[in-house]
């Protein structure tokens, strides 16, 4: 019966060190995973540096952008105003201008009415004076 409880003992242990081996091959693997998983993690990690940095950018590169477009805008608006006002200081002379033909010309069409009044009157004075 020893032999029998002696040996069982024996397969116990055999069974206990194969158990060991592969605990110990598992936390072998174990450590294998955490490495790679440290490694996925710094990289991750890495990888979101970099986008913050890259978002970072991107939002400086829109602020930038965006406060151009505000000061052109501004610039294009004053611009459009300085036009307009322009435009309004020289439609003003034309008018002016205009103003100063038509009357001139209402001047001289009415001398020339006179004029030719008087000379189409020229015979009926002649036989006045005569």
């Amino acid at each position: 019966m020893e032999d029998n409880g002696n040996g069982k003992v024996k397969t116990d242990v055999e069974l206990l060190k194969r158990d060991m081996e592969l605990l110990a091959n598992l936390a072998g693997k174990f450590d294998v995973a955490i490495d790679k998983l440290t490694d996925v993690s710094q990289s991750v990690d890495k990888m979101l540096a970099l986008h913050e940095q890259r978002i970072e950018n991107q939002e400086q590169q829109r602020e930038i952008l965006h406060n151009r477009i505000s000061e052109f805008k501004k610039e294009v608006t004053d611009n459009i105003r300085d036009l307009r006002d322009e435009n309004r200081v020289q439609h003003n002379r034309v008018e002016e201008r205009l103003d100063r033909l038509e009357k001139w010309r209402w001047f001289v069409v009415g001398v020339a009415t006179m004029f030719g009044f008087i000379l189409a009157q020229i015979p009926n004075i002649s036989k006045i004076f005569q």
